[in-house]
Parts: structure tokens; C-alpha cells; sequence
């Protein structure tokens, strides 16, 4: 018998708004970053440690997000939500240095909690064939963040200070804690033994069982090799269009809204046509226009700023409709151990990031963008190789554990 699932509408609109919350911090920061430091009497050197304080949190993932699997998925966006608003409203207060820096681990630490436990309710809730396109409308809280949250704030900043959008945040983090604890439906997940008692040894059992799982090792190098592809040459794309064309700040403020409006197209293209695809032929997609996309940066930057800003825009869209694909694919691989699987995802992630923002800036000392866009396309061609050897789209009907009984969490 077919188990019955709720209507996503009401988790949507929970969900959706919550993110886009939570989003806006790590979307802002870049932009408004200088204020901060002038608001705490701090160089900006100093200012930017923040931000590696910040992923210091979320490399707490693989031990943290495991605990959605153990206590519930509702239960661990709420604590998350809560986790986020002290953050916002301590670095609203923040008269120092090192309050700053705890408000920042916590932002990690947040996010941690938080994005495991929503895709793996996802998956608990929302049918394999309709997946695409519920989690595409979740991740247009990433651009949505962009696009809405960063004008927002720098409202806010101009009239009342740097401090106002954190306390904005961390009001809204509260209600979105409120909301998602009172009226987020309870998922159901397969029932899984030992699951009531949280160990540093049970969390490392776990890793051990999903990483002797081929699809899932698969589905990690691919989500690293992507991330890579698209970090090498997008930390350097500011400097590379300014040196080429002499674009103002202001200017590249513009190019970075057709950014945003490229990771949004992407989203609803996702949303629309992934589950009609498949996900994994999707993901081949989207490797396929990345790559093509990359290797022309070179040629189009000599066609000129426009031609440039198109690549720029056509590489982010094939990356986000990759990645946006990739999620509900993922969410079908490991449904005993969902928000276990999902911490390493988020894991590989922000180790790639890292290992991208080091690279591209390595192979920037010779300031020519050919370097980054065929390191970023043969990753891309790996990933895809990786994607076509060791993948195969799933059924909905999950990998071993999904025939157990099942029953309500919180």
C-alpha cells in the first residue's frame, strides 16, 4: 500500500520564508562587510576572519546534522531557527570582536542543523516524482536572499546603522522558529533501531555504513567536483570583468544582480523541468552547459562586457540548475539515514568551497581567466563522467530501508 503524503503547500510556506531568512546572513555579509568593521572599530582583515569563523561552524555538519535522523526533523529546524536568532541578535549587541565571532559560529552552526534536516523532510514528505520541483521552490530562498535580502539591508543600514538588519534577522529567526514548531506538519521517515540515544560513536557508525555505499561516494566526489567548477573562476570573476572592462564598484554591483536573477531562473527552470527530465539527466544537463560555458569565458570577454556578463550569467544558471537537481536525487539514496547523508553533502560543500576560494586565488597571480575556466570545465567533465559511471536515477522507492515501517517524528 502506497503510504500517503501531505500536501506540501502548508511546509512551503513555512520553509520557504524561513530560509530565505536564514540565507540573508550569509548573503550580505560580502557587500556590507566594510560597515561591520567600521561598526566594531576593526580592519577589515580582521572583519573577514568572521566569515572563516562562520564556515568553522558549519564544518560541525557531519556530527550535527545527524541528529534530524535521532530527534526529528521539525524539532531540529527549531533549535536551529533559535540557534540563528541568538546569532543575529547577539551580533546586533555586538560591542566586540569576540561576541561578533560567537554570533558567527553560531550562523554555522545554524545552518548545520537547519539544511539537512529540510531536505531530509523533504524527502519524507514530498513524492521522489514531485521532489524537483518542491525542493526548486525551497532553493529560490537562496536567490530570493540575494535579491530581497541584500537591498533590504542596505535600507536598513543607511538609516539606522549596520546593526539594524541583524536585529531584523533575529526577530524573524524567532518567529520562523515559532511557526516551524507550531504548524510544520510531522514527517514520517522508516523507523530505525538505536535511533532514540545520540554518540559520537553511533554518528561515526553511520558514516561507515553510507560510505560503503557506491552512489553515495559517487554522488559526494560529484557534488565536490561541481562546487569546484564553479568556485575557481567565480572568485576571481569580480576581478577578472574589473581589470578587463574597468568597471566601477557600482558596476559590478549590476553584474552581481544578474547573478541573482541567473540563480533564480535556475531554480524555477528546475522546478519545472527536473522531475519531467529525471534528476540525474538534469544533472548530465547541467554539467554539460557548464563546461561549455566556462571554456568560452576567454573568447567572450573579447566580444565584449556584455558577452561577458552573458557567460557569467549562462555558467551560474547551469551550476545552480545542476546543484538544485543533484538535491532531490540525493534525497532518495539513503532514506534510513536522510539528514546523516545530507551533513556530509553540506560537508563536501563548504570543504570544496574552501579548497576553490585557495585555488582560484592561487591561479590568479597570472591574472589570466583562460586558467580558471578550463580548470572549471574539466572539473565539470569529471563530475559528469562520475555521474554517467557510478549513478543511476532512482525509482522513489529508495535504497534499503525504505520498505520499513514507518512512523510519526517530530
Amino acid at each position: 500500500m502506497t503510504a500517503k503524503h501531505p500536501s506540501p503547500k502548508t511546509p512551503l510556506s513555512i520553509i520557504l520564508p524561513a530560509r530565505i531568512v536564514l540565507n540573508t546572513t550569509f548573503r550580505i555579509i560580502y557587500p556590507f562587510l566594510p560597515g561591520i568593521a567600521r561598526g566594531l572599530g576593526i580592519s577589515l582583515a580582521a572583519a573577514s576572519r568572521l566569515v572563516t569563523l562562520r564556515m568553522v561552524g558549519m564544518m560541525a555538519a557531519p556530527i550535527l546534522g545527524p541528529l534530524a535522523d535521532r530527534y526529528g526533523r521539525r524539532r531540529t529546524m527549531t533549535v536551529a531557527l533559535l540557534v540563528f536568532a541568538l546569532g543575529s541578535l547577539l551580533l546586533s549587541g555586538a560591542g566586540t570582536l569576540a561576541v561578533a565571532a560567537l554570533a558567527f559560529v553560531f550562523y554555522g552552526v545554524a545552518k548545520s542543523l537547519y539544511d539537512p534536516a529540510v531536505y531530509a523532510y523533504l524527502g519524507d514528505t514530498v513524492p521522489y516524482r514531485e521532489r524537483g520541483r518542491t525542493i526548486g521552490i525551497v532553493e529560490l530562498s537562496w536567490s530570493g536572499a540575494w535579491l530581497l535580502g541584500v537591498p533590504a539591508s542596505g535600507f536598513l543600514i543607511e538609516r539606522f546603522g549596520w546593526r539594524a538588519p541583524w536585529a531584523i534577522l533575529g526577530v524573524l529567526g524567532l518567529c520562523a522558529a515559532g511557526l516551524t514548531h507550531t504548524y510544520l506538519p510531522l514527517a514520517r521517515r522508516p523507523a530505525e533501531r538505536g535511533r532514540d540515544v545520540f554518540s559520537f560513536a553511533a554518528v561515526v557508525g553511520d558514516w561507515h555504513k553510507l560510505l560503503h555505499r557506491r552512489p553515495i561516494v559517487v554522488l559526494l566526489l560529484v557534488s565536490s567536483l561541481l562546487t569546484l567548477a564553479n568556485e575557481i573562476p567565480f572568485i576571481v570573476y569580480g576581478a577578472w570583468i574589473e581589470t578587463t572592462f574597468g568597471l566601477s564598484f557600482s558596476a559590478l554591483g549590476v553584474a552581481s544582480i544578474v547573478v541573482g536573477l541567473a540563480e533564480a531562473t535556475a531554480e524555477l527552470g528546475a522546478s519545472a523541468f527536473t522531475d519531467r527530465l529525471g534528476k540525474r539527466r538534469s544533472m548530465l544537463a547541467g554539467l554539460a552547459g557548464l563546461a561549455v560555458s566556462l571554456i568560452v569565458w576567454p573568447w567572450l570577454s573579447g566580444l565584449g562586457l556584455v558577452a561577458a556578463l552573458a557567460g557569467v550569467a549562462f555558467a551560474m544558471l547551469t551550476f545552480e540548475f545542476t546543484i538544485v537537481s543533484l538535491l532531490p536525487l540525493a534525497t532518495e539514496l539513503a532514506p534510513d539515514m536522510r539528514a546523516s547523508f545530507f551533513a556530509l553533502v553540506v560537508t563536501a560543500f563548504s570543504i570544496s568551497r574552501i579548497l576553490g576560494a585557495v585555488a582560484g586565488g592561487w591561479l590568479w597571480r597570472w591574472e589570466n581567466i583562460a586558467l580558471h575556466a578550463a580548470v572549471g570545465t574539466i572539473c565539470a567533465l569529471v563530475a559528469a563522467f562520475l555521474l554517467v559511471w557510478g549513478m543511476a536515477e532512482g525509482n522513489g522507492r529508495g535504497q534499503p530501508g525504505a520498505g520499513h515501517k514507518r512512523r510519526n517524528v517530530a
